[in-house]
Formats: C-alpha cells, sequence, structure tokens
C-alpha cells in the first residue's frame, strides 16, 4: 500500500501549525527570551549558550596551522569551481550531451521524490559543518560569536553561527577574515572526502550486516508496462533468460542488449515469469520491462531487525551518494568571488595583501564577479531550456 505523495506535507505542516499555537499560547517573547523564536509560520529557530561555548572551548584547541591551510584549500577550491563551472558552460556549447544540470535546490520543484528526502539529509550535514567551522575558526582569531544554534524552515534543516560582524570588519586581520571564510567550504571539502571514503569501501563496511548482493530488488513498478501483469514490488530478480543477475547493475546492462516486442524471461525467488518487453522511453528500439530497483543485499542472521530490510543499504548509499554531491558542489559553489558569497570577501582580502590599492582590487573584483555570475546564471539557464532540472 503506497502512501499519497501529500501525507508527508500535511504531517510536517500539521507539526509546524501545532508548534506555531503553542508558541503563541506560551507567549513569542517569552520564548524569545529563552532563545526560541517560534513567531513565524513554519520556522522555528533555537539559539543557545551551550553551543557558543562548545564552539569557543573547541575553536581555541585546533591549531592555526589547521585554518590556514583551509586559506590554501579555499583559493585551490576557487580556482577548481571557475575551472569545472566554466568547461561545463563551454560543454552547453559544443558538446551537450556532456552537459550537467547546474539549478538551485528547490524542495519539491527542481528535486522531488525519494531524492529529496536524501538531499535534505546531505543538505543538513553541509549547513551544520559549515556553520560550525565558521564558528570554530571565529573562536581561534578570537572573533565574538554573538549567537548560535539550530534552525528548522518548511522541510529544511540546519545550523548557524552569528560572529560579530563589528569584530570582524574593523578589529581583525586580513589573514583572520580569510580563516574565518575559507573555514565553511573547507570543513564541507574535508567531509565530502570522508564521505567519498565511505562509499569507496561501502560493501565492505556493509558486509557486517549483509551479505554480499545476490539479485535485484523491486521496489517501484510502472503502471501499464510488460511488468505490471507479472512482477509485484518485493521481488527479486536472479536471472534474466540464461544471464545471472547479482546487481541491478546487471540488469541495466542486460537490457542494453535486448529489443522491443521480444520475449523475456525473468527469474526471481518466487519463479519465473514470461514478458514481451515494450519500448524504452530513451531509444524505441531498446526493450522495457518497467520497474525501478536496486541492489539485494539480504540481512544476516540476526540483523532482520533493521528498518527496511534489503531496501535499507540502497537508501544509505543513495543518501552517501547525495550527500558527497551537494557537499561538494556547494563547497565549490560557495567559494565563488559572487557577492554574498565567502568566496567574495575571501579573494577581495586575499588581494588585499598584497595590493595596497583599493582602486586596483576593485578592478580585478568587478570583472572576477560578473564572470562569476555570466557562467553560474548561463548554466541555470541552459539547464532549465534542456529540461535537465528535475530529479
Amino acid at each position: 500500500m503506497q502512501t499519497d505523495p501529500l501525507t508527508p506535507w500535511l504531517v510536517l505542516f500539521g507539526i509546524y501549525f501545532l508548534v506555531y499555537i503553542i508558541a503563541k499560547w506560551i507567549g513569542f517573547d517569552k520564548l524569545r527570551e529563552r532563545g526560541l523564536e517560534a513567531g513565524t509560520p513554519l520556522f522555528v529557530m533555537m539559539r543557545t549558550e551551550r553551543l557558543n561555548n562548545f564552539l569557543t572551548k573547541w575553536g581555541k584547541k585546533v591549531p592555526r596551522a589547521f585554518f590556514n591551510l583551509g586559506i590554501v584549500v579555499g583559493f585551490a577550491g576557487m580556482a577548481a569551481a571557475f575551472w569545472l563551472f566554466g568547461t561545463n558552460l563551454l560543454n552547453f556549447f559544443f558538446r551537450p550531451s556532456a552537459a550537467g544540470g547546474v539549478v538551485p535546490i528547490i524542495p519539491g520543484i527542481t528535486i522531488t521524490g525519494l531524492p529529496l528526502v536524501y538531499m535534505l539529509i546531505g543538505l543538513a550535514i553541509t549547513i551544520i559543518l559549515h556553520e560550525f567551522a565558521h564558528g570554530l575558526a571565529s573562536s581561534k582569531d578570537d572573533i565574538t560569536i554573538k549567537s548560535s544554534g539550530l534552525l528548522f524552515f518548511t522541510v529544511l534543516f540546519g545550523a548557524f553561527v552569528e560572529p560579530d560582524e563589528e569584530e570582524f570588519e574593523n578589529k581583525t586581520s586580513p589573514r583572520s577574515r580569510m580563516r574565518m571564510l575559507a573555514a565553511g567550504s573547507y570543513m564541507n571539502l574535508i567531509g565530502a572526502f570522508v564521505t567519498f571514503l565511505i562509499i569507496a569501501n561501502f560493501n565492505p563496511i556493509m558486509s557486517i550486516a549483509f551479505n554480499p548482493p545476490s539479485g535485484a530488488f523491486i521496489y517501484e513498478i510502472v503502471p501499464g508496462t510488460p511488468a505490471a501483469d507479472s512482477l509485484q514490488v518485493g521481488d527479486v530478480i536472479i536471472g534474466l533468460n540464461d544471464t545471472t543477475i547479482e546487481t541491478w547493475l546487471d540488469v541495466n546492462y542486460f537490457m542494453d542488449t535486448t529489443e522491443s516486442n521480444s520475449t523475456l524471461i525473468i527469474h526471481t525467488l518466487d519463479g519465473s515469469h514470461t514478458v514481451t518487453l515494450g519500448q524504452s522511453e530513451l531509444n524505441a528500439s531498446k526493450g522495457r520491462i518497467g520497474i525501478y530497483g536496486s541492489d539485494y543485499w539480504e540481512p544476516k542472521p540476526g540483523w532482520e531487525w533493521i528498518p527496511g530490510g534489503p531496501m535499507y543499504a540502497f537508501h544509505i548509499q543513495l543518501t552517501l551518494a547525495w550527500t558527497f554531491v551537494i557537499l561538494f558542489s556547494v563547497a565549490l559553489f560557495n567559494l565563488m568571488p559572487i557577492p554574498a558569497l565567502d568566496g567574495d570577501k575571501l579573494l577581495s582580502n586575499g588581494l588585499g595583501l598584497i595590493i595596497k590599492n583599493e582602486k586596483t582590487i576593485k578592478r580585478i573584483m568587478w570583472p572576477a564577479r560578473i564572470i562569476s555570475l555570466l557562467i553560474i546564471l548561463l548554466s541555470i539557464g541552459f539547464s532549465l531550456l534542456l529540461g535537465r532540472v528535475l530529479f
């Protein structure tokens, strides 16, 4: 039985509405005195002194060399961002098939369905790492942290750290400011690297609780396709004709060799089914079954309690993949010299160390800003034009 896609949204908005009513009954001002902002519908912010103290305490213990390395990584990331986004934009003109989509993250619009859940988890991790890194770097250079805490806005969850703006702008050295500005993206790139290592070792890690993949688990069937009359959600494909199937990738490889309207014998753990293939949506000459699936990870004895069973590994794998993508892409995008992004002030402060003439710095900064904005805006425009916006 499938849940109505509107149900989770209604439940979420119901929770926000209940929080708002309770906050109004208690009194918005009373809650604000205790660090809780709940006077705006669909928005909750919690400020806490404990987090301030935590960031201040541990920020002092981090070696300054760590944050100095962040400056180097920050400028390297800025160069990489120009190259990656710029090359991708050129691909739209010269190799459209190789160009990747560059779109803003708009829950429910540019990203929907299960990818939205994976993306929100990755985005929360990205924001928390980013903001906490700013807080740690601020503490190391004695920049007062005015406030910090957690926030919730519709389906988004994250954290915030607010350094004292006057101290940051007027009472710190350019190097101190650069350490703080680079820290967020620096920590996101570290997080992306750690996530990549976990993905690269995913199978050995999952082998603790699961047997190696031994088939393709069907988690969705498209109505009106050949699979609809023969297969069921939860079936596990172990063979196609005479080919043994151990992973979902094996299914994809096999289907690339099929032709539409041909006969296919699908072997599952529950028996065999014969179907006549339909036409692939991407290539009418290729065959189509009409299923979505993942690797079948059978829990080992004693691990059957894991939520989701065979789908647990699938959800973890995609959550890791989305977390890596968001950590890496947000880090690079934030390092672009675009006003309101950390990269803008990072570059201007860096130039200030080697160029004393403010007019010369501005002559460098404004072309860099305009080029950066054009690269991003044109990339988004072409992505929308070619329909590379939905997941």
